[in-house]
């Protein structure tokens, strides 16, 4: 009897880095992970290319491939995960090259974008040269950009991911909390409270998400932005809806236009994506209606 399993590729920072490139299709992608050598990374990296996303700064594992993961939805379009990624590939990026190596070669970026579940995957030894690699990144005056993308289930203790989120908010310039993210680790309540608390890492940009709130932008420790929420007409699948705005935001950002267009499209798209099952939405859908947003 042969099973043939049917499965997409993604994952937050890679969702994040299609919608930058279909917001901007004139920008470089590029995708820094680690991945297997074998026919389903190759696959992958198949899929990437079709995106329009480069592979030449990811690293092949002989001994390691790709993670797995699966989404569960429920009547109203959110998700709950299963995770399969102890020793994939990703989770051995770090070790791969030298810091060094890694920062010397990178290819001339603007921007970067990390996640906290960048940092989840990773031995606390991996967290601090990922730190260690996107300080000298930083060093080189390249843009780093973080969403904390906080999910319990990957640490070992609130008090585990408080000490990284820290050591990720340290070494960036914009930062996307959620409101929900930042009340289940800190307690805290309002955009107010999460952009004080954030101001003490002297981040340059905080783009708060506060769910039907709305989104709160602060800039060099000013509020400069509200966006009120507006829900899709439906709500299909929540997936990627985080994802595609904070990778439509920063391609906005990363080509100079202004923090309010730039929210208003992120949010857009987001709201466009919760309306399609599945993280990525089909190339020739999502071609057909963005214009009209």
């Amino acid at each position: 009897m042969k099973i043939a399993i049917h499965g997409r590729f993604f994952g937050d920072t890679y969702n994040a880095l299609v919608y930058a490139k279909r917001n901007s299709p004139d920008l470089d992608a590029l995708f820094f992970t680690g991945i297997g050598n074998d026919d389903i990374s190759k696959t992958m990296v198949s899929q990437w290319r079709k995106e329009g996303i480069c592979s030449s700064f990811t690293l092949m594992s002989d001994k390691h491939t790709i993670g797995i993961y699966a989404i569960s939805t429920d009547d109203k379009g959110e998700r709950s995960f299963s995770y399969w990624r102890k020793n994939s590939a990703a989770t051995q990026m770090m070790v791969m090259k030298p810091v060094k190596t890694l920062i010397e070669t990178c290819p001339a970026v603007d921007c970067v974008f990390f996640s906290g579940i960048s940092f989840a995957i990773l031995s606390d030894l991996d967290k601090a040269l990922l730190i260690e690699f996107i300080q000298g990144l930083s060093d080189k005056g390249i843009k780093i950009a973080f969403d904390p993308n906080y999910r319990s289930a990957m640490w070992q203790s609130k008090e585990h991911a408080i000490h990284w989120l820290e050591k990720a908010y340290s070494v960036s310039d914009i930062i996307l909390p959620g409101e929900e993210d930042h009340q289940a680790l800190f307690n805290h309540n309002g955009h107010s409270e999460i952009a004080q608390y954030c101001q003490r890492f002297n981040v340059q940009e905080i783009v708060i998400k506060c769910g039907e709130k709305g989104t709160f932008v602060y800039f060099e420790n000013e509020f400069v932005v509200h966006l009120p929420f507006e829900p899709a007409p439906i709500q299909v699948d929540s997936t990627a809806a985080g994802d595609s705005f904070a990778g439509t935001y920063l391609s906005q950002r990363i080509t100079n236009n202004d923090i309010a267009l730039s929210l208003n499209q992120a949010a857009k798209v987001a709201g466009l994506v919760v309306q399609h099952r599945g993280a990525i939405m089909p190339t020739a859908l999502y071609n057909q209606v963005i214009n009209e947003i």
